[in-house]
């Protein structure tokens, strides 16, 4: 077996991921995205190179030896600008930009796999790193709230065909906001602005769409967006059990939405 590339981008997961990598007797050579990845990686070989330098990956992660390619932590799709690409990432970006994300990690990993390189998840490295099914931190949800759930989750679903929507968030009867393009964050914070401060509460829930990989591109779930949510009056989180990788190892995710007050659930009663 050959040597495994680590591509890294924003949060946590990177570094976990190295972490769990050299535990497991690997030797990764990092690939560190410019303008994403500040983790420093003292115990791995490091390249930092943009996203407009793929060409250059490929023959780094080919001279390193590396016959596997995980991609972890978040990155953001740059403006397609030929005079900061090389062929190889006018080649590949230009296939994915106005692709959904779904759609566009399957043409990134069918992209390295014809150069001979295989994408494996980042759940081998990481694991127990799911809620279980039947989950429960913080209070439980009232009847009307439970119901309000299960509209969101039903809305999920079905746009889930479309490769949108990941995310919901609901107040009663009336949804708020659906995640699209923007990403989870950037959700939460437009939802905010139509929270009422009344019952039933604000629901986020948050599921994989019903055409998604999961061992490509797994929705997460972590600290930052507990925080977020909680700056934006939303107190409940309902997370797909055994489907939504948690940025952070569970005991610090359950220790931070116990500190801020954040009800979590993770129940296939409401998500199926």
């Amino acid at each position: 077996m050959g040597r495994l590339a680590i591509i890294a981008g924003k949060g946590p997961q990177p570094a976990d991921i190295v972490d769990a990598a050299l535990q497991a007797g690997e030797t990764p050579f990092v690939v560190r995205l410019k303008s994403h990845c500040t983790s420093e990686f003292e115990q791995a070989e490091v390249a930092d190179l943009s996203l407009g330098q793929v060409g250059t990956m490929l023959e780094l992660m080919s001279q390193h030896g590396c016959d596997r390619v995980v991609m972890a932590g978040k990155v953001d799709r740059p403006p397609l600008n030929p005079l900061a690409m090389d062929t190889e990432s006018m080649r590949l970006l230009g296939q994915v930009l106005l692709k959904g994300d779904d759609k566009a990690l399957h043409i990134i990993s069918q992209y390295f796999a014809s150069r001979g390189f295989e994408f494996v998840p980042q759940s081998i490295f990481l694991k127990n790193r799911f809620f279980p099914y039947g989950f429960r931190a913080g209070r439980d949800l009232s009847p009307e709230e439970y119901e309000s759930a299960k509209i969101a989750c039903g809305l999920l679903k079905s746009l889930g065909g479309l490769d949108v929507g990941q995310s919901a968030i609901i107040q009663g009867e009336r949804v708020l906001a659906i995640e699209a393009a923007e990403g989870t964050d950037d959700m939460i914070s437009r939802a905010g602005e139509f929270v009422q401060n009344v019952q039933p509460a604000a629901i986020f829930v948050k599921m994989t769409k019903s055409a998604q990989n999961p061992d490509q591109d797994p929705p997460g779930f972590g600290i930052a967006t507990i925080k977020q949510l909680i700056a934006h009056g939303i107190a409940i989180a309902i997370i797909e059990p055994e489907k939504v990788f948690l940025v952070e190892n569970r005991h610090d995710i359950e220790k931070t939405a116990d500190q801020e007050g954040l009800a979590l659930l993770s129940s296939d009663l409401i998500i199926s």
